[in-house]
């Protein structure tokens, strides 16, 4: 089995050396990395041209002529992965030695197992311990995620950090491209869907550090990772219903783009989501015409599996 490695970078010299090193030193070694850099403006080029002249794992390297952003950075760098396993890597954390060594143990293991992610320590700016896994403050339930209806949990939350991630690139005709307008970046929609057609396998072992700093998109500092873990009950907001819509409609429409392909479970769930959210816009309209809407989402559940239950039932009773 190969493993690529897909790492995406933009003005990440002050910590790129460290986390090079860390990829260097695996246990296992990658059998390709793949880096695309996003347009960066510090030394963050030449450090990576620098490194591609001396290291030892097989590197193709891609200098954007245009900016990307995030999302679409890491779509490029996906596709043009060739291994049988791709790895998610940002440009300011750290792997431990035998990440991909167990990473690569799990997918040998079991060959029904489409994606692979871990815990991690987080640690400060400088690379000292905070004394806290990123499971704990995700509130990650890995019981849920390891079971094959791992999709109801991210079907309304993220909950599955890209750093810590590995796929089988058979799922790449699935998860690419990433739709435009969603309230995702990229780890989020490639769980979501993932989820949907495969199962996944949560590793408990801390095998990257986790940095948290200012300059980091997702995750900075340790206070804002954990407002993140409860902001990212994204189907449990109370206003941005369009924005939900969008997303979960993104997924029936990926899995009619690609029936044939997969086999999908957890479209009902999908169809229930996009029933209640629906409901919801629609007020508060014609409250009396809405209301045996209002009531059905309560009886069947729904308000207490995709809301916040009562709380969200009553707020649309007065809207």
């Amino acid at each position: 089995m190969k493993i690529s490695i897909a790492m995406c970078t933009y003005n990440g010299a002050h910590y790129l050396d460290e986390q090079l090193a860390s990829i260097v030193a695996q246990i296992r070694p990658p059998d390709e990395l793949i880096i695309c850099d996003d347009c960066s403006t510090d030394t963050t080029r030449a450090i990576l041209t620098s490194f591609v002249a001396t290291s030892p794992i097989k590197i193709k390297l891609k200098t954007n002529s245009v900016r990307l952003g995030s999302t679409r950075n890491f779509e490029q760098a996906i596709s043009l992965c060739d291994g049988d396993v791709i790895a998610l890597c940002d440009q300011d954390d750290v792997w431990l030695p035998d990440k991909l060594a167990l990473t690569d143990e799990a997918f040998t293991a079991d060959p029904d197992v489409a994606l692979v992610f871990t815990d991690a320590e987080l640690v400060d700016e400088n690379g000292n311990s905070l004394n806290q896994r990123l499971w704990d403050a995700y509130k990650v339930d890995t019981d849920k995620l390891g079971s094959d209806r791992a999709y109801e949990l991210l079907d309304r939350r993220e909950a599955i950090t890209g750093t810590t991630m590995a796929f089988r690139a058979s799922f790449k005709k699935l998860v690419l491209p990433i739709p435009d307008k969603i309230p995702l970046i990229h780890d989020g929609w490639i769980a979501q869907m993932i989820a949907h057609a495969g199962n996944l396998k949560p590793i408990a072992k801390p095998l990257i550090k986790y940095r948290q700093h200012s300059a980091q998109q997702v995750g900075a500092p340790l206070e804002s990772l954990e407002t993140r873990s409860s902001v990212m009950e994204s189907a449990r907001r109370e206003t941005d219903f369009d924005q939900e819509l969008r997303r979960i409609e993104s997924v029936l429409q990926r899995m009619d783009a690609c029936a044939g392909m997969f086999e999908f479970r957890g479209r009902d769930n999908v169809e229930a989501l996009i029933t209640h959210f629906e409901t919801r816009k629609a007020l508060p309209g014609q409250k009396l015409a809405y209301l045996p809407k209002i009531f059905r989402e309560l009886f069947t559940g729904r308000y207490h599996r995709y809301s916040k239950g009562f709380s969200s039932f009553v707020k649309d009773l007065v809207r």
